[in-house]
């Protein structure tokens, strides 16, 4: 399914009906639909604790320095202190604000932004009418050999299941029966560096108001 038949393309996009296609291209246009078809269905509900596991790891993201120093400084206090010790406290904020400030000429460390922490729904489909289960693992799910379960939902072949993720490169394959790691022929793919070959898939930074 690399590469479908031009009489195909043109049932799919809409210039050839149904009817018109020969018998024999009949069942790649029907497995293009099927996928087509789950793409386009309901959203399929997360596994118990893999939103909370992406959350923890977009948390655990360490604040920049300047941020730390300014929601420090900008924090409504009641302190008592002298005039002196007043105008003594005001100049090492100061300076501390001096320190954190970048040079000209260099790019400031600014840290994880907002959008990149920022999680996006992804869904993944992986068509195999004879399996008795299909999971997927990647570095989002530590290669946990079990993988997070996709679902046949029509039975009809077509497996769904749609993850949040946080956006950036993420590396992946589909386990299918438990034993066999095959990656995404609908996706790119580069070498594991064990003689096999793993999906990559790259989640768009998604700014929210």
């Amino acid at each position: 399914m690399n590469q479908e038949h031009p009489l195909v393309r043109d049932y799919l996009d809409g210039e050839l009906a149904y009817d018109a296609l020969p018998e024999e291209h009949r069942p790649e246009a029907d497995q293009f639909r099927r996928i087509a078809d789950a793409m386009a269905s309901d959203r399929v509900a997360l596994p118990p604790g893999v939103r909370a596991a992406i959350m923890r790891r977009v948390r655990a993201a360490p604040e920049p320095a300047a941020r730390r120093v300014w929601s420090w400084v900008m924090t409504p206090r009641e302190i008592r202190v002298s005039p002196a010790m007043g105008v003594l406290a005001l100049a090492a904020a100061v300076g501390a604000l001096l320190l954190t400030r970048p040079r000209a000429g260099t790019v400031p460390d600014a840290g994880p932004s907002h959008a990149a922490l920022t999680a996006t729904n992804t869904r993944f489909v992986f068509l195999a009418p004879t399996a008795s289960s299909v999971a997927v693992t990647g570095d989002f799910a530590s290669w946990d050999p079990k993988g997070i379960p996709l679902r046949d939902a029509t039975g009809t072949g077509v497996w769904v299941v749609e993850l949040t993720l946080p956006a950036g490169l993420h590396h992946y394959v589909f386990v299918v029966d438990g034993h066999q790691w095959l990656p995404d022929p609908n996706a790119s793919q580069v070498d594991d560096g064990f003689g096999q070959k793993n999906s990559v898939l790259m989640v768009p930074a998604r700014v929210e108001s």
